[in-house]
């Protein structure tokens, strides 16, 4: 946690004033974050993980500002007096940012929908020609990658409790591959994605994006990997009834939610029929996902556990089966 002392010292290296108050931020898993207010106003001030090189720390910084120069709605990270936008104490390594005022993410406002759309689309507009690109990674939600995990699950599934809904997994991880193969995902347009695309992550004022944050997950892959992100995360209805909460997921896709979303992000950059197509195979890759690596994950948990956290997948994948056309509609710009 970061303390007031520690603050102290960092801000001695800004003009922002004295410290007047600090509140330990209510998220961020992997930085310790925290909202100071001082006599010039209110900084959100970050002490990055040691294991983020300053090479990693800098990328970020340098996209934060190209974004920030083409109007799009990323932080402001401020540069102490020496120009440089970290600071060094003590081998930790800090950096202040304007704080940003606005509210959660509402679900009781299906209009956000719209908005994180045409954000999202103007993100991935926005990065379009930025330099010095990161080598790419393990694509994110590649049908095949999940083949590693049913592999695990039934290496350690010596009793054969899991057998029955394992088989399943195979049988309908063959039939996404056969849907989306390495080569097509690897066809589909790859840009630099903000690879952490969830409620958390944005700032809203009434039903407008005020801010996308958290930029600690951009690489490259398909674009599609962002828009995934965000409809499993928040264009989402109701659980229906008896539905669990042992599972990964609060809920099925809304169909109306998901078009908002997407018809907004088709006005600014349409997807093609093929990422349409491929969108509705990579939902279905985040909820297997999801529950295969939670149950891998838990391996002391009661057998009915697994069998629940399985189950949720198998549900979702036979809702894309009754809805994927409408998914698929709602993909392609009219």
């Amino acid at each position: 946690m970061l303390t007031h002392d520690e603050i102290s010292r960092v801000l001695a290296h800004y003009d922002v004033g004295e410290l007047r108050s600090v509140r330990a931020a209510g998220r961020g898993m992997i930085n310790e974050t925290a909202f100071i207010e001082t006599s010039v106003g209110r900084f959100v001030i970050r002490r990055n993980r040691r294991v983020s090189g300053l090479q990693s720390i800098t990328f970020r910084h340098r996209l934060l500002d190209w974004l920030r120069q083409r109007g799009f709605p990323a932080p402001r990270i401020l540069p102490a007096r020496n120009g440089e936008t970290m600071v060094i104490v003590n081998d930790r390594v800090y950096e202040l940012s304007i704080f940003i005022i606005g509210d959660e993410f509402n679900p009781a406002r299906p209009q956000q929908l719209s908005d994180i759309g045409r954000v999202l689309a103007s993100y991935h507009r926005a990065v379009a020609g930025f330099p010095d690109l990161p080598p790419a990674l393990t694509p994110r939600y590649l049908p095949s990658s999940l083949r590693s995990l049913t592999e695990r699950l039934i290496t350690r599934d010596i009793l054969g409790e899991l057998t029955i809904p394992l088989h399943w997994y195979e049988r309908r991880i063959a039939d996404l591959c056969h849907k989306l193969s390495d080569e097509a995902y690897t066809a589909l347009p790859h840009l630099l994605i903000h690879g952490d695309v969830h409620r958390d992550n944005l700032i809203f004022r009434g039903d407008a994006v005020a801010a996308l944050i958290d930029y600690d997950q951009v690489c490259v892959d398909a674009r599609l990997v962002d828009v995934a992100d965000a409809l499993v995360d928040m264009a989402i209805g109701s659980p229906p009834p008896g539905w669990s909460t042992w599972g990964v997921y609060r809920a099925p896709l809304d169909l109306e939610r998901v078009r908002l979303l997407l018809h907004a992000y088709n006005a600014i950059t349409p997807l093609s029929h093929q990422e349409a197509a491929a969108l509705t195979v990579m939902l279905e890759v985040v909820w297997l996902q999801g529950n295969l690596r939670r149950t891998l994950s838990t391996p002391d948990a009661e057998p009915e556990y697994h069998l629940e956290l399985l189950g949720q997948g198998q549900w979702f994948s036979e809702w894309m089966d009754r809805h994927r056309d409408q998914v698929l509609s709602a993909g392609l710009a009219t």
